[in-house]
């Protein structure tokens, strides 16, 4: 979930045309959902667009059979934040231990 918050600031939104006032408008996020095969590399795409460097980690996908992609792969997902963290665009990491 930190990973597609961080994923979706870096991406500017689409300003709505011609806004009328006092109308609620909702905008589809550009990012896919937590499990989606291709966040890990849309993340480290914009980490090598960012800053030109790239997590020292190979892309782990996600298992569909498991929920929220599996262990491994939420391991993997912890590892790119931490590294973030590390290179100092994450100001402060706080990670549960009972999730």
């Amino acid at each position: 979930m930190a990973l597609l918050h961080w994923l979706g600031r870096s991406r500017p939104t689409v300003p709505v045309e011609d806004p009328e006032p006092f109308k609620i408008y909702v905008v589809a996020s550009p990012v896919p959902s937590d499990d989606h095969e291709m966040v890990l590399t849309l993340v480290c795409a914009e980490i090598e667009r960012r800053w030109n460097k790239t997590p020292p980690f190979d892309i782990e996908p996600p298992n569909s059979k498991r929920k929220h992609g599996g262990k491994k792969y939420q391991a993997r997902c912890l590892e790119v934040l931490r590294w973030l963290h590390v290179e100092g665009e994450i100001a402060r990491l706080a990670v549960s231990v009972a999730s």
